[in-house]
This record gives structure tokens, C-alpha cells and sequence, in this order.
């Protein structure tokens, strides 16, 4: 066990969690692939820029940013864990792209020798303990005027993806005791007012949430579909509640819903996410300190 902030976090993404992400890494990012390019284009993202991803996981959005950036820039993916970082430097090589680079890391504590043009999430900053520390952390890495973009979840209830199976679930199994105000989680960053609380105590301006919903394939084929449910987060937490002898029963309830949302596609289901956009103060001193080699960096 480590000692270091956000212990429970970096235990998890570095045991049971990194592991079960890293197994199926391909599948996830493909599901979750509408969400990146939502990111990515909120970003704005411009040849040259330096771009930081904040818990980049295996190193999907990492990639997508090292495209938008192109040779001239650089991008860095930060994340707690090894296992599903190694994957990340792995795909680095194999696609041989020279100005993306990984490091391992917590976001809150973690220090980088570089600032940043921008900085990305994924999902990556709903697991801080001390959300407001972290927030501040990526401040001090971003350039005057440099920008933040992340995704987090809506509520539970708005996600179509998790209630239509979830409602086959409850049948058997049932929910778990909520996590109280401010637990990291999948829904500590669901409601937009405590994230612009959260990123203006940061020393963030100019903080907007866009509610966005997008369709997920979560399968080709619906056995698909239900074993990557099954396999996530959520879907884990109410099938441990479900009696090993039921827990059949209750994935095929789960199957009979998905076949109502199954065509040639796949087994598609929305998803609703806030895509929230900040700033880093910038004043007119500020823009004459810059340096002039940043001038073709394409940053605002």
C-alpha cells in the first residue's frame, strides 16, 4: 500500500482497475470514442501546441492530441498507473510518434519540467481527493492564457447507457450505498456547479459546462455489449450484489433490454457527459513577458 495522496486511487488503478482496463483497452477505447473526439474538439487543439492529458490511461486521447498537434508540438499523458501506461508507451512506439511521451504520476502533487498550452481529461479528474489542489496543480503548469477542456459524467440518470441495462440489473441485484458529497468517483464531477466552484478556487477563469449526449456502440453484438457492461464499473457494482446463482438470469434480463437497442451498428445507447472549458488569466504584461520562440507555438 502506498502512503502517497490519493492513496485508495493509486492503489486501484495500479491493482484491480488498471488491470481490468488494460485487458480490454482496444474495446474501451472504442466505446468511448465519441467522448474523445467531443474533447478534441472543445479543445481546439492548434499545430504546435503543448498539451498535458491528465489521466490519459492508455493513451487514447494522448494520441488523438499528438495528431492535432502535429511534429512541431508535444504532448505529455499523466497517470497513476503503470499497467495501463505501459500499454501506453507500448502503442507510443509501435506508431513511432517522437513528440508523445508518458509519464507516471498524481495530479494533484506531481510536477512536470514544462508548462503547457493546454491540458486535457478524459475523465481523468473525477478520482482527485482534493480536487481544488489538483485543479491548482495543472494551473501552475499552464502557460498565461493556457487552457483546460475535460469530460465528466452527468448523473447517472441522464446516462442511457447505464440505466436501460441497469433497470434489468436492479431486478436481482441492487444498488450500492452512494458515496457521500465530494468522494472521487465516476459522478464526483456530475453536477456543473461544483465543477466551476471547483476550477475558479483553481484560479481558472472563464469556467463553461456544455451538457453534450452522444451515441456509444457498447458491442457489435449484443453478447458483446453485455459482457462490456458487465466488465465496467458500474455494472460490476450491482452484479456483486446479485447472488452468484442469479447472476446468469440477470445477464440475460440484461441481454433481452439491449436487443431493443441492437441493429447493423451494434447495441448503441447515449451517453451524457459535461465538456467543461477554463482559462488561465492572461493580462496585457503577461502577453509581453512571453518569450518570442513561443510566438509559432499556434498558441492564442
Amino acid at each position: 500500500m502506498t502512503t502517497a495522496p490519493n492513496a485508495d486511487q493509486f492503489d486501484s488503478w495500479n491493482g484491480d482497475s488498471g488491470q481490468r482496463w488494460v485487458a480490454t483497452a482496444d474495446r474501451r477505447d472504442a466505446v468511448l470514442a465519441p467522448i474523445a473526439d467531443l474533447l478534441l474538439g472543445h479543445a481546439s487543439i492548434q499545430p504546435g501546441d503543448a498539451v498535458l492529458d491528465v489521466g490519459c490511461g492508455c493513451g487514447a486521447t494522448s494520441f488523438a492530441a499528438a495528431i492535432a498537434t502535429g511534429p512541431d508540438g508535444s504532448v505529455v499523458g499523466l497517470d497513476l498507473s503503470q499497467p495501463m501506461l505501459d500499454v501506453a508507451r507500448r502503442r507510443a512506439v509501435d506508431a513511432g510518434v517522437p513528440h508523445l511521451r508518458f509519464s507516471q504520476g498524481d495530479a494533484q502533487v506531481h510536477r512536470l519540467e514544462q508548462t503547457f498550452d493546454v491540458a486535457i481529461s478524459r475523465f481523468g479528474t473525477m478520482f482527485f481527493d482534493d480536487p481544488v489542489a489538483a485543479f491548482a496543480n495543472l494551473a501552475r503548469h499552464l502557460h498565461p492564457g493556457g487552457r483546460l477542456c475535460i469530460a465528466t459524467w452527468q448523473p447517472l440518470v441522464a446516462n442511457q447507457w447505464l440505466t436501460v441495462p441497469g433497470a434489468a440489473l436492479l431486478g436481482y441485484g441492487s444498488l450500492p450505498e452512494a458515496d457521500g458529497p465530494g468522494t472521487p468517483g465516476m459522478f464526483a464531477q456530475a453536477d456543473p456547479v461544483t465543477i466551476r466552484s471547483m476550477l475558479s478556487d483553481a484560479g481558472f477563469v472563464d469556467v463553461d459546462s456544455t451538457p453534450r449526449t452522444v451515441p456509444l456502440v457498447l458491442g457489435t453484438t449484443i453478447d458483446d455489449a453485455v459482457e462490456h457492461l458487465a466488465d465496467s464499473g458500474p455494472g460490476r457494482a450491482v452484479l456483486e450484489t446479485v447472488p452468484e446463482h442469479q447472476r446468469g438470469a440477470a445477464l440475460a434480463a440484461v441481454a433481452d433490454v439491449l436487443a431493443d437497442h441492437y441493429d447493423d451498428a451494434g447495441v448503441t445507447l447515449d451517453a451524457a457527459v459535461w465538456i467543461t472549458t477554463a482559462r488561465i488569466h492572461e493580462t496585457t504584461d503577461d502577453r509581453a513577458e512571453r518569450s518570442p520562440s513561443r510566438a509559432g507555438r499556434g498558441t492564442p
